[in-house]
């Protein structure tokens, strides 16, 4: 599965240091909802990240939209909105 994690430039240089985005790690399903979720948190990045297994977050709507990772995540590519 592919999702797409919003976060900030300082957010970045943490997971850059670190090596991965540690655990829980959330993020949607389609890029036009993380555009709109970087916009309503003012954040400015999209990280693309493919993943094996991906839960549905509960509370979010439209449903099926926002997922959630159970694993650290080291490999992802960075999209600039």
């Amino acid at each position: 599965m592919i999702l797409y994690h919003c976060t900030t430039p300082k957010k970045l240089d943490r997971y850059k240091k670190t090596g991965c985005i540690l655990s829980p790690v959330r993020g949607w399903k389609y890029i036009n909802s993380a555009k709109n979720w970087c916009k309503k948190t003012g954040r400015s990045i999209i990280l693309k990240i493919e993943t094996g297994t991906a839960y549905p977050l509960p509370d979010h709507q439209p449903r099926g939209h926002a997922f959630w990772i159970d694993d650290n995540i080291r490999n992802y590519k960075v999209i600039n909105i």
